[in-house]
């Protein structure tokens, strides 16, 4: 449903004010969410009584919600009702966290086997950190680039809205503006693509780029965002952020069968190489199980037992530059190089 933004701003703000305290338990913009960090939030506490309990451990869930299968509607789905009003059912930890908010841990892998069983989508640590550039005009000649060390209202809002989402953000540091000579006037002259290739090298798999007219969480903001072969064009605070957790949730949250996929891996010339290798497949949320099918020099294959089908794997397989595609062999077997 549409909303103003100043509505959503506002409500990410109050966000913002009891998140402060979560984004040290639930991973600050850069770093990406372990699996017990997606499942974790605070919710206003309002009174002592069983009933205010109850209604935090909801809104706390809610919160979770729309963070693990990606949908920002998440929270008000009628399908995820009888799973929200048990959430008490699913509480494994909880403390108060300050300024009346309950700090609550939920038990994932329950979870996420009830999210499975009712055909829901699930999107798990398979979360891109995304490199934010942010031009805020100060003027009619010039401006300010928004740095990691900016405490601006709108900085802080977007960083409220990326912690709800679960969307790591990276934020270009004084020095790294500095380092490349990146002013408010470059950044503004310089092409998206540009821009893209220069946040990888600073960690970014996707790049948010946003020109805003003001430094406040309701000024009017242009984003273009990028990642891979997906991209687009939005305007409102926020909307960068969100429109970029929407994209990566179409590409990660999967639901369905699982299914068989075979995949081959050059580059593994060490033991160590194939523990690692297989830990990091089994870690991927959709996959299920990981079998060894055959072994040939350098190369193993392995067969998955995964759900979202091969593009979802491919697109999982390429973060983080631990494995590098290598196209597809023989029955359209996708092929990788493992990274060193």
């Amino acid at each position: 449903m549409a909303q103003d933004y100043s509505g959503v701003c506002a409500r990410y703000l109050r966000l913002g004010a009891f998140l402060c305290l979560a984004a040290l338990a639930l991973a600050g913009p850069g770093r990406a969410l372990t699996q017990a960090e997606l499942f974790q939030a605070t919710a206003p506490l309002e009174g002592r009584s069983e009933a205010a309990q109850t209604a935090a451990f909801q809104a706390a869930l809610r919160t979770v919600l729309v963070r693990v299968t990606g949908r920002r509607g998440a929270d008000e789905d009628p399908a995820l009702a009888p799973l929200i009003g048990n959430a008490h059912r699913y509480v494994q930890q909880y403390r108060q966290a300050g300024d009346g908010q309950l700090w609550v841990a939920f038990d994932g892998a329950a979870i996420e086997r009830w999210l499975t069983q009712n055909g829901q989508p699930l999107w798990g640590r398979e979360r891109p950190p995304t490199l934010v550039w942010l031009a805020v005009q100060s003027g009619p000649q010039g401006g300010v680039v928004i740095s990691s060390e900016d405490t601006s209202d709108l900085k802080s809002a977007i960083d409220a809205a990326a912690i709800a989402r679960g969307t790591p953000l990276l934020w270009p540091s004084t020095a790294d503006l500095q380092r490349n000579h990146m002013d408010y006037s470059t950044l503004t002259a310089t092409s998206a693509g540009a821009l893209a290739e220069l946040g990888h090298r600073l960690g970014g798999e996707g790049t948010l780029i946003g020109r805003a007219a003001g430094n406040t969480p309701d000024s009017a903001v242009r984003w273009t965002f990028l990642f891979q072969d997906h991209g687009g064009e939005f305007s409102g605070a926020l909307e960068g952020v969100n429109r970029a957790a929407d994209a990566y949730a179409a590409i990660f949250a999967v639901k369905g069968a699982l299914g068989q996929i075979d995949i081959e891996v050059a580059g593994v010339t060490e033991l160590h190489d194939y523990a690692a290798l297989q830990s990091y497949l089994e870690s991927l949320t959709f996959v299920a199980h990981v079998g060894v099918e055959s072994l040939s020099g350098d190369t193993v294959r392995f067969r998955l037992s995964t759900r979202g089908g091969a593009e979802s794997l491919q697109h999982a397989l390429s973060l983080g530059g631990r494995l590098q595609s290598t196209g597809t062999g023989e029955n359209g077997i996708q092929r990788f190089k493992l990274r060193r």
